[in-house]
């Protein structure tokens, strides 16, 4: 699977070719609260850096891992979708990314800065900077 300049993930699960026209369509998919599970990663195996996201009844589920390589030990990152009115709480959510417990406080609402957040870590393999995202860090 190959992507077009511009686009930095190199495996998308389920997506076949990585094009400009079908990143469209996902993105598409995403704001119309039609995409329910969406894996990406910068490697071609999926298996380094990577965006996951799980949605239903009305929330979604965002999350990025970060593989850092230091010395002879690896790292990693994670950066999860926030909801600040949760906080504190440990109410569950209404969606399931396989069989993890996902909480109130990592999902949110907003059907267009997830896709905000898939389209610029397709394009840059990062956070998008416009979220707030909750951060595990085990190093």
């Amino acid at each position: 699977m190959s992507a077009e300049a511009g686009i930095r993930i190199q495996y998308a699960e389920g997506m076949g070719e990585i094009t400009e026209a079908a990143v469209k369509r996902l993105l598409k998919k995403i704001r119309r609260g039609a995409c329910g599970h969406l894996y990406l990663a910068l490697d071609p195996d999926g298996e380094s850096s990577f965006l996951q996201m799980d949605s239903g009844n009305g929330r979604i589920f965002l999350a990025i891992g970060e593989e850092r390589l230091e010395g002879n030990r690896v790292r990693w990152i994670r950066y999860m979708s926030h909801d600040p009115r949760y906080d504190g709480s440990e109410e569950e959510a209404p969606v399931r990314a396989g069989q993890e417990r996902i909480l109130m406080r990592e999902t949110i609402r907003d059907a267009g800065l997830a896709a905000a957040c898939v389209e610029h870590y397709i394009r840059t393999g990062e956070p998008w900077p416009g979220m707030e995202w909750m951060k595990l860090d085990d190093g």
